[in-house]
């Protein structure tokens, strides 16, 4: 690996020095406009470039989109040469673990010494200086799509924050990526899911009736972005993960006005408390399915610090009909989870989430010499798993050295599928696993003579090609 980014500033020199950022001097609009230019450079080949945005309208402090928009930028981010060097290092960690047991697998990962080695250490940000008066009307953040916040009128977003909270005795810090509506100039309505790790510590300040310190940071290393994104197990520290995986463990400040410890090197903290009875409906918002996520009640957070750097860059993402940059930042999270599920299922050779199914936990798995009732013994086994829960459709294949892409997968689960044995269906009907391995009624499959296929690479340049 080689050497970790420590902030965002690092990451765009080393872009631009990489030629994988381009600057637009030319003034754009936060409404729309920057979401709309993103939009159409995220879906060039390969992913297009990273944006800087140097004069957003309304503000003036720049906004950086795409920033892991590629296979190479995510790479740089993380400081590998490639994304399988994090499925290596994570499978040496759990190594020691036992097989086939997700319960308490956070716990049993937090006392290895090779990952415990990684807890954030205490530092200092003297970069950061605090807004005399909060403001968050002064940030150019985006709208991204017209029906953005429609519901009530409030259509801009932070939308690559990591959200930070802790339980009320002050145990169990979680990092989370959860999107940010800005309703006012000291006001968020922050949407994070029933089950995640602000949601259970809101629910313990709620309970206690006490408002729950909220602190958002923007920019920073991004192994702490990617780590706050990434769905690990349990209540596994998303800081002590950033310092695994970026092999160097984090520093973290104190905020000013909250009891919350952020990155060092962040470019905007925003501070506040989520209040424990009063709610305000967000969205609609244009998700990465493609189609507008429906309104909700959602926490209000009344912001009582900013703290920010004096030529401060805010990072956005912009999500919707792939491919987006999320598809990319997803690669990682692949990699990662082949070598958890393979220390329950051995037998998984790969794992390959296809752009077009969006993150809705539907996977294409190929599996090294499957057997017949492999496929409904591993899909099972995958169901029980937070990871692959709420999975509409795992599509299982035989790993025979080509890499499992959708074209490929679904040429197998069409044509090696013969009746409803290979059609596999939860207690509950709402999920699907598809044996397309063939290993139930095996069929030779149609391959050039090796020796004729020798012969016409030798000739190849004499038939004229």
């Amino acid at each position: 690996m080689t050497a970790p980014i420590q902030n965002l500033r690092q990451f765009l020199a080393l872009l631009e020095e990489q030629g994988e950022l381009s600057r637009i001097e030319a003034g754009t609009d936060p409404i729309l406009e920057i979401a709309a230019i993103t939009d159409r450079v995220c879906k060039q080949p390969g992913g297009g470039r990273a944006l800087l945005f140097l004069r957003p309208k309304g503000s003036g402090r720049p906004v950086a989109t795409n920033l892991f928009g590629s296979l190479r930028r995510v790479c740089l981010a993380l400081g590998v040469d490639r994304l399988d060097r994090l499925a290596e290092r994570m499978a040496a960690l759990l190594a020691p673990l036992p097989e086939r047991d997700v319960a308490g697998l956070d716990r049993r990962i937090a006392a290895l010494p090779e990952f415990s080695r990684f807890a954030p250490a205490a530092g200092q940000d003297p970069d950061l200086m605090t807004m005399a008066a909060p403001d968050l009307g002064g940030f150019p953040f985006l709208q991204s799509w017209p029906g953005d916040g429609a519901g009530e009128g409030h259509g801009r977003y932070i939308t690559l924050p990591q959200v930070f909270t802790v339980a009320p005795d002050g145990t169990g810090p979680n990092c989370g990526m959860y999107r940010c509506q800005v309703r006012g100039p000291r006001e968020l309505a922050v949407r994070w899911y029933p089950g995640s790790g602000a949601a259970r510590h809101f629910e313990a300040y709620r309970r206690r009736g006490e408002p729950m310190p909220v602190a958002i940071a923007l920019g920073g290393p991004p192994a702490a972005l990617f780590s706050a994104m990434l769905p690990l197990p349990g209540d596994l520290d998303e800081m002590t993960f950033a310092g695994f995986l970026r092999d160097a463990p984090l520093e973290l400040a104190a905020c000013r006005s909250v009891p919350l410890r952020v990155p060092v090197g962040c470019e905007v903290v925003i501070e506040g408390h989520a209040d424990p009875f009063e709610t305000v409906m967000e969205g609609p918002f244009g998700n990465h399915t493609g189609f507008y996520a429906p309104a909700a009640p959602v926490p209000l957070v009344r912001v009582t610090a900013i703290s920010l750097r004096a030529d401060a860059v805010v990072p956005a993402t912009l999500v919707g009909p792939p491919p987006m940059e999320d598809c990319w930042m997803a690669a990682a999270w692949e990699r990662l989870l082949v070598a958890f599920v393979r220390r329950l299922a051995p037998a998984v050779a790969d794992i390959r989430f296809p752009r077009e199914w969006v993150f809705r936990q539907s996977a294409i798995i190929s599996l090294e010499n499957p057997r017949p009732g492999m496929v409904r013994e591993i899909a099972g086994l995958l169901w029980q798993t937070p990871w692959f829960r709420a999975a509409r459709l795992l599509l299982f294949v035989a790993a025979d050295g080509v890499p499992a892409d959708l074209s490929r997968a679904v040429w197998r689960g069409i044509n090696l599928v013969d009746d409803g044995l290979d059609l596999i269906r939860d207690e509950s009907g709402t999920r699907l696993a598809l044996d397309a391995t063939g290993s139930r009624a095996p069929r030779p499959p149609v391959v050039t003579d090796g020796a004729i296929a020798e012969q016409v690479a030798r000739r190849w340049r004499e038939y004229g090609f």
